[in-house]
């Protein structure tokens, strides 16, 4: 739960005088500070590096909602921000990913550029190495590839590594978004206020 800090002595003002009038205008700043926190978290952690790639709507992006908390008092007031997904919590907390099968995981190889948008985000056909043709395990160097053989010249291109797990990093900053607003959200705060004692 996250709180912000206002000018009390104009809020009091306000919940004595216009309690309807402040619960709209606050709802109305409620609202802004929300889809303006959106908008910068998807422009800052979800554009690749250093937060993660997610920014279309069906993406990553897509998974998180607002709401907003309906009370008959102002005290009870209050908005969410938040999402179902777990690789979103993956990304936000860190973890460890395994196969729930007991398989191994293929990790795209970084370096084969041919496989990967201009944004960096995985071409479609890549998503699923079963589907790609010509395509083995090798084992290489202690390590085992899933390559693209080529018949006539019997060339080998590893494009994946298999591993039993990857550790993900903590990267999506969701949280450190929110509080890195602080200020822009007691100002919007304040200002519904101030909207509101105008209104009396």
């Amino acid at each position: 739960m996250q709180t912000v800090e206002v000018d009390i002595r104009k809020l009091d003002r306000a919940l004595k005088f216009a309690p309807k009038i402040l619960k709209y205008e606050l709802a109305d700043g409620m609202d802004r500070i929300s889809k303006g926190f959106l908008k910068r978290f998807r422009q800052q952690r979800l554009q690749g590096y250093p937060g993660v790639r997610g920014a279309s709507g069906r993406g990553l992006f897509g998974t998180f909602r607002r709401a907003f908390l309906v009370s008959p008092s102002i005290e009870g007031m209050g908005m969410m921000i938040y999402t179902y997904s777990k690789i979103a919590k993956l990304h936000e907390q860190g973890g460890i990913v395994k196969d729930p099968k007991g398989g191994r995981l293929a990790v795209p190889l970084s370096a084969r550029k041919q496989m990967f948008t201009s944004k960096g985000k995985l071409r479609g056909r890549y998503k699923n190495p079963k589907e790609l043709k010509n395509v083995k395990a090798l084992r290489l160097k202690g390590k085992t590839f899933l390559a693209k053989i080529t018949k006539r010249t019997n060339a080998v291109l590893p494009l994946y590594i298999l591993k039993k797990q990857v550790t993900i990093k903590p990267r999506l900053g969701f949280y450190n978004t929110w509080d890195n607003l602080t200020d822009y959200r007691i100002n919007i705060l304040n200002k519904s206020i101030l909207k509101a004692l105008r209104r009396i």
